[in-house]
């Protein structure tokens, strides 16, 4: 089995309806049904792309004024072949990486 959590991911939502559905709804409930392990502090907001979408994530506000002009790190990574994507704040990183181990760890 592949070990990549965002194949999993994407594999089911092409084929399973259900899931795909779900995957938006209640990430953390479809995201449990294949043993990735969502700390309670996390939200999620996963979305399906849709061909005819423009995506824009406006980064959050930076309450330091003197910080305002820096680059926020947030985009983790971007695979153009099977276009996807998380952007996150930079402490929420090793949330994500807990996830993904979760679901190696599940999903030998």
């Amino acid at each position: 089995m592949n070990s990549s959590l965002e194949r999993k991911i994407t594999e089911l939502a092409w084929r399973d309806p259900l899931f795909a559905e779900m995957i938006e709804t209640d990430p953390h409930r479809a995201l449990a049904q294949i043993g990735v392990e969502v700390p309670g502090n996390v939200k999620l907001d996963i979305r399906r792309q849709r061909r005819d979408t423009l995506y824009y994530v406006i980064p959050p506000y930076s309450e330091e004024p003197e910080k305002a002009d820096t680059v926020i790190n947030q985009m983790d990574l971007w695979q153009s072949a099977e276009l996807f994507v998380w952007i996150m704040p930079q402490k929420l990183k090793v949330q994500l990486l807990a996830m993904r181990q979760s679901y190696r760890r599940n999903n030998p």
